[in-house]
């Protein structure tokens, strides 16, 4: 007697399942009308072909190499040629001090506003708009810290930015971060393209 109430419920279950798919899709005959071909090789509209968004509208996408805009005795005499300066991804040049290391690199892709943290403290750097801001991470090595600070421009081409990084661990002294990148920046912005 249980196994034909079970019979009758499961196919009973089965039947208003059927009953509800129906329902919900009613079979209906294809159309056998006419295929329309497209072309693959059509453009498509409204699709940017960069992966950085907003593009910042620019002539010259190149417009500052800090590796070769930089006069190389000019970089010596800043103490900071320990070794010789180093092209990095894209606009970036890395500078070594021996006891901490500093990088400058060029964004065409965006803006000053679009850089800055909440964090930053506009100034005025020989004339021009800059913000100084800190930055902390993690090394690769030991799970210490590198300690790192900014200072970001304002350019007509985008944002040029410097940063000044050393760990704690390997300086032979302590480095004033915000202090020495400001002095560097003061250095060098006769030599930065705005």
């Amino acid at each position: 007697m249980v196994g034909k109430m079970r019979l009758l419920s499961a196919t009973c279950a089965l039947l208003a399942a059927v009953i509800v798919v129906w329902q919900a899709n009613p079979i209906t005959a294809q159309d056998t009308g006419s295929v329309e071909l497209r072309s693959t090789s059509a453009p498509l509209s409204g699709v940017s072909s960069s992966i950085k968004w907003p593009v910042v509208e620019t002539v010259d996408p190149r417009p500052f190499d800090p590796c070769e805009d930089i006069p190389i005795d000019v970089v010596n005499g800043l103490g900071l040629g320990f070794t010789p300066p180093e092209h990095e991804d894209g606009l970036r040049c890395h500078y070594d001090a021996g006891n901490y290391q500093m990088a400058v690199e060029a964004f065409v892709w965006r803006t000053y506003e679009q850089t800055l943290p909440a964090d930053a403290v506009e100034m005025d750097i020989a004339g021009h708009r800059a913000a100084q801001y800190w930055i902390l991470k993690p090394s690769d090595r030991n799970n210490r810290f590198w300690f790192s600070c900014m200072i970001a421009f304002d350019t007509s081409y985008g944002v040029l930015q410097q940063s000044l990084f050393y760990s704690p661990t390997y300086s032979a002294d302590d480095v004033d971060c915000m202090q020495t990148n400001l002095q560097r920046a003061q250095q060098l912005v006769p030599f930065y393209k705005f």
